[in-house]
């Protein structure tokens, strides 16, 4: 196919450029209705995953639904739009009727107007390679995104930081913002900015390996704390395991199967301690039971990285504590343990199982922590009436391949293969 164009003086604009646009294009009208389809369904199995997996309230189920519902209609007011201006882009690229500007302000980017259209296409050469975006305008819509997790103030601020230390920015108003193309995204940022937000359907970029959507979301309820050019660098000076692991999931690499830290200049191979504590923290705060329905590629890589030779730590929650499960082959004992700093907040959480007639106890590790450890028969009570417990149990025996060798372990089977009423 020939292809010419009409250029601006000083630009250097060759036949590949357009031949590449021509190329791409084709490839996005052949998957556009494949992407927006698996994204449609992407949103509708994540948001009820969440609230069977966290189970959440019937108000917060109903408000995330609602979330989920008002992307699926951006999606579908989306589609004919990209779908018609692919189209008239191909036509215009056949036909040679492509007019190209030099971006006014930037003068590294060009813009790439079909004959008669007043939209354009956004080229931009950037590693040896042009990254293509085509607009999608006038499709929003206004969400609100429930409070999933309850984190603690104090544990936001550090989920917050990381984000912002990566892929968050703000708008003119200073309200936070992020700009993805990465469904799982949306609600691994958005449970640190809970509440009302505006959500754009921004453009669709022209891949090499197959197009993309993407979105741009701004908080309502929340001011960006480190606004203007040197926030990134005043959030990422907040260093904590869960403003580490935020940092990871929007400016982490994987490198010879390890993941690294990346700031956009310096490349740090995170230790297996660090990926070890980062997991522990997002467990004890409920993110990586979110982490594990959202399954992206970051958070897998974390995980196998910490535990290459076996499973991840099983674990269960009680009135809010998350426990640790441990089976040991050696003397057959089976145990529960959740660390806490509060003396008073373990004789509390003993209490609680005591008033379900579960006795535990409390011991103390160089002085600092407190841990309250259930053993035994009294652990097995607990999967007794609680069916995230049967599971924990479930996964446990698999992991181990236990056998009926005890009656405690008789006991531990039976529950995990016959399934408690749901509490």
């Amino acid at each position: 196919m020939e292809m010419g164009t009409a250029s601006p003086s000083g630009w250097r604009t060759s036949q590949g450029l357009l031949q590449e646009l021509y190329s791409r294009t084709q490839l996005a009208q052949s998957r556009l209705d494949n992407l927006v389809s698996e994204q449609k369904k992407f949103f509708y199995k994540t948001s009820e995953a969440l609230i069977h997996e966290l189970g959440l309230s019937t108000d917060k189920a109903n408000t995330l639904r609602d979330f989920t519902e008002k992307l699926i209609m951006c999606l579908d007011k989306a589609f004919p739009q990209a779908e018609a201006k692919l189209q008239k882009l191909l036509k215009a690229l056949e036909n040679t009727n492509i007019t190209i500007e030099v971006e006014p302000r930037g003068k590294k980017t060009l813009h790439l107007f079909p004959f008669g259209e007043e939209w354009y296409i956004s080229a931009h050469f950037q590693k040896k390679t042009w990254i293509y975006s085509m607009p999608i305008r006038g499709i929003s819509t206004e969400v609100e995104f429930p409070d999933i997790l309850n984190v603690s103030d104090q544990d936001l601020y550090y989920l917050q930081a990381g984000w912002r230390s990566s892929d968050e920015g703000h708008d003119r108003h200073a309200r936070a913002s992020m700009t993805t193309t990465k469904a799982w995204q949306f609600f691994a940022w958005a449970v640190t900015r809970p509440g009302s937000l505006w959500v754009y359907v921004d453009s669709l970029n022209l891949n090499k390996k197959g197009p993309t959507i993407q979105w741009l979301l701004i908080s309502k309820s929340w001011e960006q704390q480190w606004p203007g050019t040197d926030g990134k660098k005043q959030a990422k000076q907040i260093q904590h395991p869960l403003s580490q692991l935020t940092f990871f999931l929007g400016d982490g690499l994987k490198k010879k199967g390890r993941p690294e830290f990346f700031d956009g200049r310096e490349k740090r191979p995170i230790t297996r301690e660090e990926a070890k504590i980062m997991l522990e923290f997002a467990y004890k705060t409920g993110i990586g039971k979110l982490m594990d329905v959202l399954e992206c590629d970051k958070w897998k890589l974390l995980k196998s990285f910490v535990n290459q030779k076996q499973q991840f730590p099983i674990h269960a929650t009680f009135n809010g504590y998350t426990f640790w499960l441990n089976y040991n082959n050696k003397s057959q004992s089976l145990r529960a343990r959740t660390q806490l700093k509060d003396p008073s907040e373990a004789e509390k959480l003993l209490g609680l199982l005591g008033e379900m007639g579960i006795q535990g106890r409390i011991y103390t590790v160089e002085t600092r922590y407190y841990i309250v450890e259930i053993a035994g028969q009294n652990l097995l009570k607990l999967a007794e009436n609680y069916q995230e417990w049967q599971k924990a149990l479930k996964r446990l025996a698999e992991k181990h391949g236990l056998q009926p060798k005890t009656p405690m372990l008789r006991r531990l089977l039976e529950l995990a293969e016959n399934p408690p009423p749901a509490s």
